[in-house]
């Protein structure tokens, strides 16, 4: 049975009373899940995995780096991509080092300056097609005039969001008001990030360890005697791959620590507005909820690397000129591509519901899902433009440290031929820790808009009793942009238009 409700102009809209009625009380919050841990056995799995990296690393990662200090790295007879370990760390401390210091003030920028980063954003996506499009149109017109028809698509793009940027705003200043009420959160985020840059160290070390032990490297020890080079060869598709699973491993589910303590932050913001909750959500972090944590980061790194290593099947098959293997691979690439980022933007909505449930993996998929299907806002989460500056700021991170990066790695190596090409390395090296580094900050940011969402989702009036003049401003801005789908979820029933409202 539906009965109308006045929307704008006094134009009546119909809303199902059945709707109105299952709707949230002002004093009803998300109740967390007891029951013990969750997903325990991959939180078991992942730690073992993290002291065998360890582990190993230190044992053959050691031995490499004496071996490799013994050589100069500034020798005239050094190739572009005969690294020693003495450059490898250096290069690495620096880029690290830069990668964090950028990360920590782009994220302040954030903060202060999310709306005029996002058209930022915009416009320079579109800056850098044309700037393309032109080069195309110089070396292969044909491209050229492919890239036409994306620049076209990006203007209308930029015309159908223009107006939508401030509603934007409005989630970030909420998500913003939630982290000025737990500061602590900023120490969880820096205290993740020195813990990213160990375990990128340690994995590092293993890989380095492992270079030397497969490429037969001379040594003293007979711990090398012992290496199979043919069977090395042989099990190298594997065993690159479970590499790039560990590190991905690693990485995603440290950065999705820092994206569950946000989450419960704001959740708390939202419902109680207690104090001591940042203590409790990194305890839950790390315990009751870490297995659903490492579940869902280990479906993010299984298809990461398989698409890391299609990418690279490709580009040798092009190298190659296999015109049939060339196209295998890229549609691979492109099909892991698109299920990586599917995956991946579901599991940031599963894991903000296990941090304000406590649910497990699964069941906070299909909690989640069901939700913004109830309320009919499937389609507004897919259009958020927050990820446009976060994207940017990361990107400028990346390019700051690998500048730097690229600069001093040239400028220590003056008597080599070929420091051109190591500076090179070093910097893409540079820019790609910056760019780990910097997507622990802004992620923060990430969790903190979209449990806004979610939490608005679940109960906007909940935020009247602790927040009123945050609700009253996420109200306006859902009344001016989205009034047909605010309307449709029953809510508007409970929150009228505010009088300053202009919809």
């Amino acid at each position: 049975m539906d009965q109308p409700l006045l929307g704008s102009g006094g134009a009546a809209r119909l809303i199902d009373v059945q709707k109105i009625e299952t709707l949230p009380n002002a004093n009803e919050k998300p109740q967390i899940e007891g029951g013990g841990w969750k997903d325990r056995g991959f939180a078991i799995a992942f730690w073992i995995h993290v002291l065998c990296v360890v582990i190993i690393g230190l044992v053959l990662g050691i031995p490499a780096i004496r071996y490799d200090t013994n050589e100069t790295f500034d020798d005239s007879t050094r190739k572009p991509l005969d690294f020693d370990a003495s450059l490898f760390l250096r290069i690495f401390m620096l880029a690290s080092g830069v990668g964090g210091f950028a990360s920590v003030f782009f994220f302040f920028v954030l903060q202060r300056c999310a709306g005029q980063l996002i058209k930022c954003s915009l416009y320079t996506g579109l800056f850098m097609q044309i700037v393309f499009a032109a080069v195309m149109f110089k070396f292969a017109w044909g491209f050229g005039i492919f890239m036409l028809l994306f620049i076209f698509l990006t203007i209308w793009y930029i015309y159908y969001v223009r107006n939508r940027i401030p509603f934007a705003e409005a989630h970030i200043k909420t998500g913003c008001a939630a982290l000025a009420r737990h500061p602590s959160v900023y120490f969880v985020a820096l205290g993740m990030l020195i813990v990213q840059c160990l375990w990128v160290f340690f994995w590092s070390m293993l890989a380095l360890g492992f270079e030397h032990a497969i490429n037969d490297y001379p040594r003293n020890s007979t711990l090398y005697d012992n290496v199979s080079k043919e069977g090395s060869k042989s099990g190298g598709g594997i065993f690159v791959f479970v590499l790039l699973v560990s590190l991905y491993w690693g990485s995603i589910t440290f950065k999705t620590v820092v994206h569950f303590v946000s989450a419960c932050v704001v959740g708390d913001w939202w419902f109680t507005n207690s104090d001591h909750i940042v203590r409790s959500s990194v305890n839950r972090a790390f315990t009751t909820n870490f297995g659903s944590l490492a579940f869902g980061s280990l479906i993010v790194a299984v298809i990461k690397s398989l698409r890391t290593i299609a990418q690279n099947a490709q580009n040798n098959a092009q190298r190659q000129g296999n015109i049939v293997v060339t196209l295998i691979t890229c549609c691979a690439a492109c099909i892991l591509q698109i299920l990586e980022r599917v995956i991946g933007f579901l599991n940031e909505w599963a894991f903000i519901f296990c941090a304000l449930t406590g649910a497990s993996f699964i069941q906070a998929s299909k909690d989640v899902v069901e939700l913004f299907k109830r309320r009919g806002w499937t389609l507004i989460i897919n259009d958020d433009l927050t990820g446009n500056a976060l994207a940017i700021t990361s990107l400028a991170v990346g390019f700051i440290s690998a500048a730097i990066g690229g600069i001093t790695v040239y400028t220590v190596m003056p008597h080599n031929p070929s420091r051109i090409e190591i500076a090179g390395i070093g910097a893409f090296f540079c820019f790609l820790i910056g760019l780990a580094m910097s997507t622990i900050m802004t992620s923060i940011l990430t969790s903190c808009v979209r449990t806004v969402f979610v939490c608005f989702a679940l109960n906007p009036s909940a935020l009247a009793s602790t927040h009123p003049e945050h609700l009253s401003e996420l109200v306006t801005a859902w009344y001016r942009f989205h009034p047909q789908e605010f309307a449709q979820s029953g809510y508007a029933y409970h929150l009228p238009k505010p009088p300053s409202t202009e919809v």
